[in-house]
């Protein structure tokens, strides 16, 4: 593949807008340009043709009596007086059998840049030629040729008006191109110095420093943006500060063995560190997915307006031209296709928007307040939907959710947390990042308990380390990021909502972890 000579260029966002703006104005004004001179062109020689064809019909009516006589003086002056139009080179009259009878040539001209056209002499069906009525034939009913007239035209005028015509057309497209290229310029200047700005805050709260802000103010969706991605990184910096202060509080009042205490300083630590998770996955979101995707928004509804001012002129040329080709796409095809593509477009960055926009609110919190009828298939699907963009393409995730499950009594939200520390641990459990995840929904009518079980097919766990599972900040993965508080707080989730966490692993074969949930009623047999 041949390389941009300029990559620099080529890596910029403003300069591949501008490079198709202008590409997409200079196709259209050379289209336009030429179909204007192409429609120009045929009406000059469309005139011209009249023009000669009304000189020799004239010519031909006048010289009827005089050819019928073989006057060549008369004849002459008639083909003379046609002769001195300016667009008339050569006027000749022949008898009907080709005897030349007069010629008038007013001058030479190249053969191609000529127009010759010929009409016939006739006269009327009741009038006898002369031999006829020696010969005692009556008069035809029909026109009888008795000659013919024959006029060149030169076009050398017409071509000369023509080339002035294209000279002024393509200065008045080089100009209007220029002009919109640089409006375009100036726009794309505007806009993409803002995506620049915002892309400076990002990449600065991105390295860590959660203090930077988005310095772009505005009520269209890059002001909206900015503005969301301080708010976040403000969320994230105040809750980093927490959960420092937070766990220096758990281990005092693990210390202290004050229960209320501790039960308090749970339930802060649980959604700060959920918050803290998420607002860093947010913000890799809003770095990767939000930026893009509003540039693909806009330039979703720029296409379809070019195509929508495009698509007349197209029409024009089809009706003139007949149907024509558009990337390999019959026009009468691409017509519409075009237009539906482009509002796919817009349609799908709108949805994206809204998927970003459920995950921020998702990180907001509000979510920890108990109702009594949580539906525990939707828990593991609210789940599954935040892990999604964490997804490996080697891991294979399978769910099979029993459809007839009982409500239980209990927060969507710390459900959620638990089955995402859950299924993130079976996730990271194959040592060359191949398996398989298995989350399924169960009943246990004897028990009176909804069940949920997380299984994988990893390494497993080792008898020794099972024992210490549960213990606050103990990991097996504290060197690739791991905090040790996972399953000690997803234990601590699921005993204060009445349940219990039971896991079970063999080494080599992998690890199951059950939720157990009371069900809010008791349930009836049968």
């Amino acid at each position: 593949m041949r390389r941009f000579p300029f990559p620099f260029l080529a890596k910029s966002f403003r300069f591949r807008l501008y490079f198709l703006y202008s590409a997409t104005i200079a196709l259209l004004t050379g289209a336009f340009v030429s179909f204007y001179v192409y429609t120009e062109f045929t009406g000059f020689r469309s005139a011209l043709i009249r023009e000669g064809r009304l000189l020799a019909t004239v010519l031909a009516q006048n010289a009827r009596l005089p050819l019928f006589a073989e006057n060549r003086e008369a004849l002459w002056t008639l083909a003379k007086s046609t002769g001195r139009y300016p667009s008339v080179l050569q006027v000749s009259i022949v008898t009907a059998d080709g005897k030349l009878l007069t010629q008038v040539k007013e001058r030479t001209a190249v053969k191609e840049r000529t127009i010759e056209m010929e009409v016939p002499v006739t006269s009327p069906g009741l009038v006898s030629s002369p031999d006829a009525v020696l010969l005692g034939h009556a008069a035809g009913d029909e026109d009888r040729v008795i000659g013919r007239v024959r006029l060149s035209l030169d076009t050398s005028d017409m071509r000369e008006r023509l080339r002035k015509l294209i000279y002024a057309s393509i200065g008045i497209g080089i100009a209007f191109w220029a002009l919109a290229s640089l409006l375009s310029y100036q726009i794309l200047n505007r806009v993409t110095a803002s995506f620049n700005l915002m892309m400076g805050g990002i990449e600065k709260i991105g390295s860590g420093n959660l203090s930077a802000r988005v310095a772009l103010d505005g009520d269209d969706e890059l002001g909206r943006a900015a503005n969301a991605i301080n708010e976040m990184a403000a969320s994230l910096e105040l809750r980093e500060l927490e959960n420092r202060e937070l766990q220096e509080e758990l281990i005092n009042a693990m210390k202290l063995e004050v229960q209320e205490e501790k039960k308090q300083v749970m339930a802060r630590l649980i959604q700060t560190n959920k918050m803290t998770s998420l607002g860093l996955l947010l913000s890799s979101m809003a770095h990767e997915i939000n930026n893009p995707n509003a540039s693909i928004r806009f330039s979703g509804h720029l296409i379809e307006k070019m195509w929508r001012d495009a698509v007349p002129l197209l029409d024009g040329v089809r009706r003139e031209e007949g149907d024509f080709y558009l990337g390999g796409v019959p026009f009468a095809t691409a017509r519409d296709a075009v237009a539906e593509n482009a509002a796919k477009i817009v349609e799908n960055s709108e949805r994206i928007a809204r998927v970003v926009q459920g995950l921020r609110e998702y990180g907001v919190g509000g979510g920890t307040k108990r109702r009594p009828n949580l539906d525990v298939n939707g828990a593991v699907s609210g789940a599954l939907s935040v892990l999604a963009c964490q997804m490996k393409q080697q891991v294979m995730l399978k769910t099979s959710l029993c459809p007839t499950l009982p409500p239980v009594n209990g927060s969507q939200q710390q459900i959620e947390q638990v089955l995402i520390n859950l299924i993130t641990n079976a996730m990271q459990a194959f040592p060359n990042g191949c398996g398989e995840v298995v989350v399924t929904t169960a009943l246990d009518r004897e028990q009176n308990e909804v069940v949920v079980v997380v299984r994988d097919n990893g390494v497993g766990i080792e008898e020794e380390t099972m024992h210490r599972l549960f213990e606050p900040f103990y990991s097996t993965r504290l060197e690739s990021g791991g905090s040790g508080l996972g399953l000690y707080i997803s234990q601590y989730i699921v005993a204060d909502h009445g349940g219990k966490l039971v896991l079970t692993s063999r080494p080599g074969e992998g690890t199951t972890a059950q939720v157990r949930l009371p069900a809010a009623e008791p349930l009836t047999s049968g």
